[in-house]
């Protein structure tokens, strides 16, 4: 047999060097073909992971999740025959829906990492960033010091029509109004287009703040249009999602901005961490699949697979991970302990910080 082959038993694939050991087989669904970098930065996560948190029966087995829900639904069957103990990603959500529909079958939990809530329940998980748990803490933070008006700016697609529904639910819960809205094409130019538009009727319509639910060059574009549009950045609160994190500071023209994030101490640690493991920076998505392999490898330690159960995975005290304290709700969604930053000049400042323990009631 060449090294490294592996060979099948009754219970699953199994290395040579594992054999006669205890196994929890850990599936990770990751998009080879589809987001080749993004699936090596998520798998060099998983591997460090298992380094610091494994033991030697942990096997991690990584198959392509391909694009499609049908493609996720195969690659879900073959980790089923691999003898999985749990199924790791995938990152779309019709990946996720493709797997969980042969997990569910098999009762073998999924943790994915989409963000929409539509596709999880019933044994499925989403460890991810949650726009929605977002705009909520960062619209109730901005009601408690009195804005009562705030401005949208997003691109027209999924994420920003989902930023905006949030926004204007959350709003109306706290009695803040909507004075103006501009969706737009993601380019420079449709953004700083838009941005240019709603200065110009902030003029008759003001607000306390606006939301610039943007990153990358639309958010620099964004930016500076407003202040050359006229919106005074002392009148005028500039706010984001986390998707602000890691950039706000190096654009001027968002300094004194508000953003909710997940606790960046403890993000700079993991990113500390993979850096000098790989010798190369983890993409956004990194620390998802961390946790994800670093919470099965907490949940198995001491029972094997047998430790998996949604008991244990939906514990109500939650977890400790690379953005911070994290737990999953019965619906499958996650919740995660969030902190507002203020931007300044080449730095950031934790404002309101995230919570260190969650509240012994939730939902």
């Amino acid at each position: 047999m060449p090294p490294g082959a592996q060979v099948q038993t009754r219970e699953g694939v199994t290395p040579p060097f594992m054999a006669n050991r205890r196994i929890v087989r850990v599936g990770l669904l990751l998009p080879f073909s589809l987001r080749p970098q993004d699936a090596a930065a998520l798998y060099s996560a998983a591997e460090l992971a298992l380094f610091d948190h494994g033991d030697p029966g942990t096997l991690l087995i990584p198959r392509d999740a391909g694009s499609t829900e049908a493609s996720a639904a195969a690659a879900a069957n073959a980790l089923v025959a691999d003898g999985a103990d749990i199924i790791i990603g995938p990152v779309l959500r019709e990946g996720v829906a493709g797997a969980a529909a042969t997990a569910r079958r098999e009762n073998i939990p999924v943790i994915g990492f989409s963000s929409d809530r539509s596709v999880a329940g019933n044994g499925v998980y989403l460890l991810s960033f949650q726009l929605e748990d977002e705009v909520a803490r960062l619209v109730a933070f901005a009601a408690s010091r009195d804005i009562r008006s705030i401005a949208f700016l997003a691109p027209a697609n999924e994420y920003g029509r989902r930023v905006e529904a949030a926004l204007r639910a959350e709003a109306q819960a706290r009695g803040v109004s909507i004075v103006q809205a501009q969706l737009y094409n993601r380019t420079d130019t449709d953004a700083t287009a838009a941005a240019t538009a709603l200065a110009t009727g902030l003029r008759g319509a003001p607000a306390q703040a606006i939301l610039i639910a943007e990153s990358g060059t639309p958010l620099r574009a964004i930016s500076t249009a407003l202040v050359r549009g006229g919106v005074d950045q002392r009148q005028v609160r500039f706010m984001g999602t986390s998707a602000w994190a890691g950039e706000a500071q190096r654009e001027p023209a968002l300094a004194g901005g508000w953003y909710v994030s997940a606790d960046p101490s403890v993000r700079t640690d993991f990113e500390t961490r993979y850096r000098t493991a790989f010798s190369r920076e983890p993409t956004r998505l990194s620390s998802l699949s961390y946790d994800a392999v670093a919470l099965a490898a907490l949940l198995t330690r001491q029972s094997g697979a047998q430790g998996l159960t949604r008991t244990a995975i939906e514990n109500r005290e939650g977890f400790a991970g690379s953005d911070g304290l994290f737990r999953f709700r019965a619906n499958g969604a996650i919740e995660r302990g969030l902190a507002i930053i203020e931007v300044g000049q080449n730095a950031v400042t934790v404002l309101d910080g995230a919570p260190r323990r969650f509240p012994s009631s939730g939902s």
